[in-house]
């Protein structure tokens, strides 16, 4: 083997790892967000909301480059239970469900390091 082959395996050796790593984190992303998790804290979205669970189900993956991906809603209220404010009155946003809650995105940006973390420890790159 020469050095250059050498250098071709590792290249896609950590090709193939980053986009494990990649992948795993845009899910376990998207799972804190949607469920809920003990690395994050977020509690997950509301399980039956007024609609029928809509906002739960709403949540999407688009994969924008082999590098970026958008986790997003098109429900129009979804602002509302993040912030737990009500529009367009202002007032307290009243939640029915039980399960889950609010501040899903928030707590998952703040515990994204956790996440990080923890795929890789899955994946075996401590």
């Amino acid at each position: 083997m020469s050095f250059a082959a050498d250098i071709e395996r590792w290249t896609r050796k950590v090709k193939v790892a980053n986009e494990a790593v990649f992948s795993g984190v845009v899910a376990e992303t998207k799972n804190s967000i949607v469920f809920g998790s003990p690395l994050t804290g977020a509690p997950g979205q509301v399980v039956a909301d007024v609609r029928g669970g809509e906002l739960r189900a709403s949540w999407q993956v688009e994969f924008e480059t082999p590098t970026r991906a958008l986790i997003s809603t098109s429900v129009p209220w979804a602002q509302q239970n993040e912030d737990g404010v009500a529009r367009p009155g202002g007032g307290p946003y009243e939640q029915r469900a039980a399960i889950g809650g609010r501040w899903n995105v928030a707590l998952t940006r703040r515990g994204f390091a956790n996440i990080v973390a923890d795929v890789c420890n899955r994946l075996g790159f401590r």
